[in-house]
């Protein structure tokens, strides 16, 4: 428990540094579209912290994903909230895959593009993500299925060939 600012033991560093907006963008600068994600797990303050750091400062996302260096299809259709053909149009890298088939990488000037372009802005990233994770199908993997019953022959046991 920390007793930073407020004095109260529910309060972490974190959550104090990200309030103020200058260190929030400076922490959040440094970090890849998968640790940002998992600063969202910590608590609901840090989360809103985030969020208010990209309102503020929109180059974040940018800055996060050229952290990473490459990013492939997938992760960048995640983390800008983007449709299969609107990364199609950005600028990227084919490479083929071991087993058939081939992958596509894409890089700094794809991001930038995708600020510029695709998005028009942080309300437009948020409303991306609302409809994204309202459509969102995917089964859930909690509570996990129950298994089936297994059969009475299962249990019985083996007979030997004579």
């Amino acid at each position: 428990m920390s007793y930073v600012f407020d004095h109260t033991p529910t309060r972490t560093i974190l959550e104090a540094v990200l309030e103020c907006s200058d260190l929030a963008v400076l922490v959040l600068g440094g970090l890849d579209p998968a640790s940002m994600v998992a600063l969202d797990r910590v608590s609901r303050s840090t989360r809103a912290a985030k969020a208010a750091a990209i309102r503020d400062s929109p180059r974040l996302l940018v800055r996060a994903a050229e952290n990473a260096r490459a990013l492939t299809k997938t992760q960048l259709m995640g983390w800008f909230a983007l449709s299969s053909a609107e990364a199609d149009a950005l600028p990227r890298s084919q490479y083929m895959r071991r087993v058939g088939g081939f992958y596509f990488l894409y890089r700094q000037p794809a991001f930038e593009q995708v600020l510029g372009g695709a998005l028009t802005g942080i309300a437009d990233w948020n409303a991306r993500l609302r409809i994204r994770q309202a459509a969102d199908t995917r089964p859930r993997v909690w509570p996990y299925p129950q298994e089936k019953k297994r059969s009475a022959a299962w249990k019985m046991p083996m007979r030997l060939c004579r």
